[in-house]
């Protein structure tokens, strides 16, 4: 995940205490060089990948760079299954390759996934690692996945700055009827809480009829949510709110018409499910909308002001979402798909459902529906597929909530990579979809079990607490409670011919995991500044306390390393944070004894 963090704070009021920070997950990362030469003559190439926190699956991939403008509307593969449009696409995958923690090779000898040669350019290589090896971390065992309890995580505060400690929210899976309304019970947890300490769940009440949607907040002020309920005459309605602590929201009757957004049209059944998300590049509130009971015969993205509630455009996602064909009583599945599930990253929103094949990439900001849908993946690779089976009595009917996978949530990391539960799959976890959509492989957790899988969710933005947070491993027929973690890390970079490329990506503030780590007493610290600067850097434990100072002066541009003596410390979990101007990276490292 190699991303740049503004002014991260290593704690905030909230953990300012001297009380330690229980939950101290070991992340997963994965070094790359950004830049890569090869002369595409098919030869061997060897790429080096350095590996610390902990071992990793890593799926290696290949795509085009900058080509994405010459895409237009593409539709590939068996049954149809992938359409891309205004993306780069993929031209070589290794799925897996299976790696222990320091130095490991990846190799390719040019050719792409049809053994031609691919001609000479620029390429994008991306990999994605997750650690396959350890057992899952309990974050908490106050949330638990299930699959109409949405979550929402905050990486970023009101200041748009990355937070110290990320904060999951997520709501319940109450309903009332069209006439009465339930009180929901919407939690928030902060991540690095003591996972067992129910002291630190707060709540907040809100009331409503069925919950059918995760909360969204403003960006520049997060005490304000909004919430989906849904009336069983088939209207779906969103309203704004003010959270109070262990309390009960403020609604703000001012917001919308009389209080609320309302949609569903024709679609009267009432299986309308799905969260919001806010985006952070502007004040737009997405909604889902889509009947999935059967007899829904209609699919939209609409996008919202979140500030007052008006209009802004509605995307209809019909055509990709809907078959009327598989409605056919005779066929046995259903006119409609979803989407049900939002995921929003980088300006992009990824979309999926449960009940049918499809999941899909947007550009929300788009002008027109056509020019909105960046990738389509659908029946045909394997990857998410249903009924695909040759014993299958519905052969490739995608829109079938009665078979697997049951994809209850999507997710998107950083890089792009999209990630969704695989239930009903046995002993596998997770289904891996490239940046373009194209279905890399199914995966599987440490332990795996054919259990129930109802939540997977990606914490991705340099944090301590970057990787995968999902359900334990238990019964088929239960879910033991709580969020548990698994480490996981993604990285892309530039394969060139050129002798003396420019690195395409701009020069970038950068801090390495120190080496060794685990360490005793001597380890090294590595960093590259854009610019000349005072640069800081502090130790801290893991209460939060600032316990050393290693460099406190004027550096140059470029690239440096540093080295702590942790002789006189206690063996335990220390961080360490490197600034330079409005640049910080907060970074964890252990000290054994």
């Amino acid at each position: 995940m190699r991303k740049i963090v503004f002014s991260v704070v290593l704690f905030s009021v909230a953990a300012a205490s001297a009380f330690p920070v229980p939950f101290q997950p070991t992340v997963l990362k994965l070094t790359v060089s950004p830049v890569i030469q090869y002369e595409f003559d098919g030869s061997t190439l060897n790429i080096p990948v350095m590996v610390t926190g902990t071992p990793a699956d890593v799926s290696f991939l290949i795509l085009t760079r900058d080509k994405g403008p010459n895409i237009s509307k593409v539709m590939n593969g068996y049954l149809g299954w992938h359409y891309v449009n205004k993306i780069d696409t993929c031209v070589f995958m290794t799925p897996s390759n299976f790696m222990g923690l320091g130095s490991n090779t990846i190799t390719w000898n040019g050719r792409d996934k049809d053994g031609a040669l691919v001609p000479s350019g620029d390429y994008t290589y991306y990999m994605f690692g997750y650690d396959y090896k350890s057992p899952k971390i309990k974050m908490t065992q106050y949330l638990t996945p299930n699959p109409w309890g949405y979550r929402t995580v905050l990486e970023k505060d009101s200041r748009g700055q990355a937070q110290t400690r990320p904060v999951l929210y997520m709501s319940d899976s109450n309903r009332g009827t069209s006439t009465t309304a339930f009180i929901h019970t919407l939690k928030r947890w902060v991540v690095g809480n003591d996972p067992d300490d129910a002291t630190l769940l707060e709540t907040c009440n809100d009331l409503g009829y069925g919950d059918v949607g995760g909360l969204a907040f403003l960006p520049n002020d997060q005490t304000k949510f909004f919430h989906d309920t849904l009336k069983w005459a088939g209207l779906k309605i969103t309203r704004k709110f003010t959270w109070v602590p262990n309390g009960a929201a403020f609604l703000d009757a001012n917001w919308g018409s009389n209080g609320e957004y309302a949609y569903s049209g024709a679609w009267p059944s009432g299986w309308n499910f799905g969260p919001g998300v806010v985006s952070d590049l502007k004040d737009y509130l997405f909604l889902v909308n889509a009947d999935i009971s059967g007899v829904g015969r209609g699919s939209q993205l609409i996008v919202i002001e979140a500030l007052d509630g008006s209009d802004v455009k509605k995307f209809d996602i019909s055509k990709w979402w809907v078959n009327p064909t598989e409605g056919d009583p005779n066929v046995g599945g259903q006119y409609s798909g979803g989407p049900t599930e939002i995921s929003y990253r980088n300006g992009l929103i990824a979309l999926g459902c449960h009940t049918t094949c499809i999941n899909s990439l947007m550009n929300p900001y788009a002008d027109t529906t056509d020019d909105a849908v960046l990738w389509i993946n659908r029946n045909g690779d394997y990857i998410g597929d249903r009924n695909w089976e040759p014993t299958s009595k519905k052969p490739w009917v995608c829109n079938d909530e009665k078979v697997g996978p049951y994809k209850y949530t999507t997710s998107m990391d950083d890089q792009g990579f999209v990630i969704f539960p695989c239930y009903d799959m046995g002993a596998l976890s997770f289904g891996l979809y490239a940046p373009d959509g194209t279905g890399v492989a199914y995966k599987a957790y440490a332990a795996e079990t054919a259990s129930q899988k109802y939540g997977t969710d990606i914490i991705d933005y340099g944090s301590p607490y970057d990787g995968i947070y999902t359900s334990q491993t238990g019964a088929a027929s239960a879910i033991p409670t709580g969020f548990w973690f698994i480490a996981q890390d993604s990285v892309s970079g530039l394969i060139s011919s050129r002798t003396a490329v420019k690195v395409a990506f701009p020069p970038a503030f950068a801090v390495e995991q120190n080496t060794p780590n685990p360490f005793n007493p001597f380890t090294s610290i590595s960093f590259t500044l854009v610019n000349a600067g005072k640069v800081t850097v502090d130790i801290y434990n893991a209460a939060g306390q600032k316990v050393d100072n290693v460099v406190n002066t004027v550096l140059s541009a470029g690239s440096h390393s540093v080295t702590w003596n942790a002789s006189r410390f206690s063996a335990g979990a220390y961080f360490y944070t490197v600034k330079c101007g409005g640049f910080s990276k907060t970074m964890k490292m252990i000290l054994l004894k």
